[in-house]
């Protein structure tokens, strides 16, 4: 089962990351996680902290800021207080997309939750130098929203894929919350209009369910299939009609491509779609920033509980 104990929700205390944080403390409130709300602090690579200018004003500055932080974390404390989490604080310096990967992998989070826009206001269309670095790098689970959803209950998963070992990675995470949310999980195959393909020819490459979670046969599964030139658009629209809850879906696919580049179906429905897209990593991948890869278990937990 895909657990969260250990979310990452870095935040710069604007309205959106207002919303990723209550995402998130929706999603992980059934395992009281120790949720981590991390600010990162770009004064050292600005050039007043990369000339390492210590004058007054610029020390009274960083005392003021410092403080002005410590107040939000309070606001936030007490906005949390009584929900099922542990809320720690917590301040980094440097680059903020560097910082958020490199603290996610650091202790094994399992989950990142961040706004793809904050205190610049981009437009619905956009997505944040920041987010799309994160998805892009991350070797975590990294969810990222454009609005606030409605998360009274999580009704409906939606996992596209290409079917490929790359591709299919998310399935696993996709069964896990369905099955937590006891919700229905349509997965989405987009063939090619220049390469038609039948039903037949696409279900026998379907995996089978059980192997990716043990409790598959619990999950009430829809196959869809659609032919479009962009899947993404395909992709966004069915999540729009059908209202689904969130988007799980794979950074690569067939096309296997290096990890410092994300798949551009994914890249696309980050940017474009109205939902909370969780956007899974291939377990190949190794970290970028701290440690080679070592030993362990990616995915979900295969356990039955």
């Amino acid at each position: 089962m895909y657990e969260l104990r250990r979310i990452l929700v870095p935040t710069d205390f604007s309205k959106h990351a207002e919303e990723a944080l209550e995402y998130a403390l929706f999603l992980g409130e059934r395992f009281h996680p120790e949720l981590v709300l991390l600010h990162v602090d770009e004064f050292v690579v600005s050039p007043l902290g990369a000339g390492e200018i210590c004058d007054e004003v610029v020390q009274k500055y960083q005392e003021r800021k410092l403080a002005y932080l410590n107040d939000q974390f309070d606001i936030v404390r007490r906005g949390v207080a009584g929900r099922p989490v542990r809320l720690v604080p917590q301040i980094v310096s440097g680059r903020a997309y560097k910082v958020i990967i490199e603290e996610s992998e650091k202790k094994d989070y399992d989950l990142i939750v961040m706004s793809t826009r904050g205190l610049t206001h981009l437009s619905s269309h956009l997505i944040g130098s920041t987010a799309e670095r994160v998805v892009r790098l991350s070797r975590q689970p990294v969810l990222t929203l454009q609005s606030a959803p409605k998360h009274d209950k999580l009704g409906s998963v939606l996992c596209p894929t290409d079917l490929s070992p790359a591709g299919n990675v998310a399935l696993s995470y996709a069964l896990s919350l369905a099955r937590q949310f006891n919700a229905i999980l349509y997965i989405q195959y987009i063939s090619e209009l220049e390469r038609p393909e039948s039903r037949e020819q696409v279900m026998a490459r379907m995996p089978d369910l059980k192997e990716l979670h043990p409790q598959a046969g619990d999950v009430k599964v829809e196959f869809i299939m659609d032919r479009d030139v962009e899947p993404s658009n395909s992709i966004v629209r069915f999540a729009d009609d059908r209202e689904i809850g969130i988007i799980v879906m794979s950074t690569h696919g067939r096309k296997g491509l290096r990890r410092v580049y994300i798949g551009n179906n994914t890249a696309e429905v980050v940017r474009k779609a109205n939902r909370p897209v969780l956007t899974i990593s291939h377990p190949f991948h190794k970290r970028i920033f701290t440690r080679p890869l070592t030993e362990q278990q990616f995915g979900p937990d295969a356990s039955t509980t």
